[in-house]
């Protein structure tokens, strides 16, 4: 197998795919855990090829890269059939590390992330919660806890309320998260009184709008890093996203909702909030999907708000990356709808 990390052309990706079982020598089971693919090959390509590499591809398990643009009318086809693309191989070479070091999770995000594509909110909810539980129980999250100074503990119990709600007047509820002194880290505690106070929705009718937003520096710096491998086991960790998800309820109320964004906004910090029908964001504001250095894929429903927001290629390059972007950049891609 050649070196996983060169690329390769367009016919000869369709060549090696063509082979009796092709289609296995691409997986991190193989040596060869991604495929970086030359765009501008396109052009030297046959439609036999693209015909090829469109039945193939989807099922692939690894990311597909492809560094540079294709040109012409089938330009469109081509850039369809991989995760992500970037501008050159220099800038791809983040990726392709953070690939090799956790390939089964990137596996992993590139698969929920073809799937979601094609599903609707709620299989995308369960599919990413399940593949979130295999993860939780793969090597790679193991190594990423291993690594962590310290043994896994419960952090103390906060001195006020995680969330706090109350109603600004008009009929809105003003939810606001409320651990400023932890950058507001996305506990257990929070992600209920979350759930809690966005139920409100479904149980007072007086409520004609709900606005989320943070206290403190941050809006939210994603999860609670010290609850990490606390779950008592995979499954059952499943079936609590499965019944307290507030991405769902914001899906579910997104006319009614706005989120309302400062500086950091990382993991959950803007998965929950794509969900939204409206998002604001101050020019300070900056995101970031950091998921793949723990060896796992974005499990607050990033997998199904953001690609909705800004699609499956630039969502894969957001997690492959975990490259922070910018307000401007989020305004453009269409991640928030305003900068305040």
């Amino acid at each position: 197998m050649t070196d996983p990390a060169s690329a390769l052309s367009w016919p000869q990706l369709a060549a090696l795919l063509d082979r009796p079982l092709g289609s296995e020598a691409f997986s991190p089971l193989a040596g060869r855990p991604l495929v970086l693919v030359a765009m501008a090959s396109a052009a030297e390509a046959s439609t036999a090829d693209l015909a090829l590499c469109r039945a193939r591809l989807p099922q692939l398990p690894c990311p597909i890269i492809g560094i540079g643009a294709c040109r012409g009318s089938a330009a469109p086809a081509w850039s369809a059939l991989v995760d992500t693309s970037c501008a050159d191989r220099a800038s791809a070479d983040t990726l392709v590390r953070n690939c090799l070091r956790n390939p089964l999770a990137a596996m992993t995000l590139v698969q929920l992330l073809r799937h979601n594509a094609r599903a609707g909110v709620e299989d995308g909810l369960l599919a990413e919660s399940l593949a979130y539980g295999v993860l939780q129980g793969g090597a790679e999250f193991r190594a990423f806890l291993a690594g962590r100074a310290g043994a896994p503990s419960a952090p103390a119990a906060d001195a006020a309320p995680a969330v706090l709600i109350r109603e600004s007047g008009a009929g809105e509820l003003r939810i606001t998260l409320n651990r400023p002194q932890q950058r507001n880290a996305y506990s257990v505690a929070m992600r209920d009184a979350l759930v809690e106070a966005l139920q409100l929705l479904d149980c007072d009718a007086g409520f004609e709008r709900a606005v989320i937003d943070g206290a403190g520096d941050c809006f939210c710096v994603g999860g609670e890093l010290a609850e990490f491998g606390l779950a008592a086991d995979p499954a059952t960790a499943h079936a609590v996203r499965s019944t307290r998800s507030a991405g769902r309820l914001i899906h579910r109320h997104a006319a009614r909702i706005e989120c309302r964004l400062h500086r950091a906004c990382i993991g959950s910090g803007i998965e929950l909030p794509a969900f939204a029908g409206r998002v604001t964001a101050r020019a300070d504001s900056y995101f970031q999907l950091p998921e793949l250095s723990m060896g796992l894929v974005p499990g607050a429903g990033g997998t199904v708000s953001i690609p909705r927001r800004i699609g499956r290629q630039r969502t894969a390059w957001m997690v492959l990356s975990g490259k922070r972007i910018r307000a401007q950049t989020a305004l453009a891609w269409g991640l928030i709808d305003a900068i305040t």
